[in-house]
């Protein structure tokens, strides 16, 4: 893989805490800006750091689903080299995706169970066996703003994710990040590139 990209196995507790909790910390940052700026929206790679308040992490994401297209995101950051995101995942949201939290479970599971393509690459390397990054949070909640990317009523929200993803460090000064994947018989197709200079 190259001295200069660490993976975390799925199993690990990178800064000391569990994927299925930074999967959380993941969406209530996503969730919690509005849609004009929200980062799942960028056409462009402008609002990346967005309410990223981690110090040292940034959190990377796709786009919603039905963007049309693989966007390509381009931004300079200062001196960050840890790195989390999706490769493909789901959040089920009470009463809309459910009404139980067994309706959630059930929901998001059935999604998840039909990826057709998990393809990722990272400056050159091509990752294989993505079906093992496969992480499924405990219930938690959500704080929708008003024009959220949900386009639901702002509030609470009682939400469980699942989904494939990666966490990885880099001591290059340039990333090139490139994902693409499907579910549902290839119905829903999500892919995204980023062009990230580290300075």
């Amino acid at each position: 893989m190259g001295e200069c990209l660490h993976v975390f196995p799925i199993n690990s507790k990178p800064f000391r805490i569990p994927f299925s909790d930074w999967t959380v910390k993941w969406w209530q940052w996503l969730a919690g800006i509005p849609k004009p700026y929200n980062p799942a929206s960028d056409q462009t790679g402008e609002f990346m750091t967005i309410s990223q308040e981690n110090s040292v992490v940034i959190f990377l994401c796709q786009t919603i689903e039905g963007t049309g297209g693989i966007l390509t995101r381009k931004y300079t950051l200062k001196d960050k080299r840890f790195f989390f995101m999706p490769i493909i995942n789901w959040i089920s949201i009470q009463d809309v995706d459910g009404k139980s939290d067994d309706d959630l479970l059930h929901t998001a599971k059935i999604k998840m169970d039909v990826i057709d393509l998990l393809d990722l690459s990272i400056n050159g390397f091509r990752f294989k066996d993505l079906v093992k990054n496969r992480v499924r949070s405990e219930f938690f909640n959500i704080d929708l703003p008003s024009n959220n990317i949900f386009d639901l009523n702002e509030g609470q929200k009682r939400c469980l994710s699942d989904g494939y993803w990666v966490f990885f460090h880099t001591c290059s000064d340039y990333l090139q990040l490139s994902t693409n994947s499907s579910c549902s018989l290839g119905i829903t197709q999500i892919g995204i590139n980023y062009h990230l200079r580290i300075e």
